[in-house]
């Protein structure tokens, strides 16, 4: 059975409480476990005290991620909000507006993996080129709407160049007819085409480990926000 709202009243209520018992600036509610490191490691850099909690805290709610975290909506705070993925909902621009205003956090990227990837200065060079190489193909599979594990299986490289070589020719086989990029005012061009894909599979692929750097866009958007919330 789905919890209805009243569950999601009282469980927003106890958080908050619980920040002034735990004195914490706040309790944020991510779409996983491997999200609360993350997003206690950037909001630690915000100079914000939080804790992070996940749909697997809590026994009484079967769902989980994303649609837990906005389920919540309306009883966010500055000691109770949300921070999720962006999937392709800011690439889109997809209504409604995740804002901070709305005491909602969001990666700007289409999952946290993508951060990890641009934090590793290593793949810099790599990961610029597989953009370039993926671009068409990226900007096709957005407007056709196109399965994302297709689309993320079809451009899967390993870390070499002899790898990159592989995948354009495997691309311009394929080449699309070409599409215009509507997505400029998200920030996409095509060397970082890599941020806004679903990154999981190739952040595995290139074994990046999860260190973290602040300087890196989109991460200072993270940052201004974590500061208006």
């Amino acid at each position: 059975m789905t919890p209805g709202n009243n569950f999601y009243r009282k469980w927003a209520r106890w958080y908050i409480d619980q920040t002034y018992l735990k004195r914490l600036d706040a309790i944020v509610h991510v779409e996983g476990e491997t999200d609360k490191i993350f997003w206690k490691q950037v909001l630690a850099q915000a100079g914000l005290n939080v804790r992070p909690v996940s749909g697997s805290d809590n026994r009484e709610d079967q769902t989980s991620g994303k649609k837990q975290c906005l389920k919540y909506r309306p009883y966010l705070s500055r000691r109770f909000f949300i921070c999720i993925d962006s999937d392709y909902d800011y690439l889109k621009q997809t209504p409604p507006p995740y804002s901070a205003k709305d005491f909602i956090l969001q990666t700007y990227t289409y999952a946290i993996e993508n951060h990890y990837l641009a934090s590793n200065p290593f793949l810099q060079d790599f990961l610029r080129a597989y953009s370039r190489i993926i671009y068409p193909v990226f900007l096709a599979h957005l407007d056709d709407n196109s399965p994302i594990d297709e689309f993320c299986r079809f451009t899967m490289p390993s870390a070499n160049p002899a790898a990159l070589e592989a995948l354009q020719r495997r691309i311009k086989k394929r080449l699309p007819a070409h599409a215009p990029n509507r997505y400029t005012a998200s920030g996409l061009t095509a060397d970082n085409a890599y941020l806004y894909i679903k990154a999981k599979l190739l952040k595995s692929a290139l074994k990046c480990k999860e260190n973290l750097s602040f300087k890196h866009f989109p991460m200072n958007k993270i940052l201004e926000d974590a500061a208006g919330i």
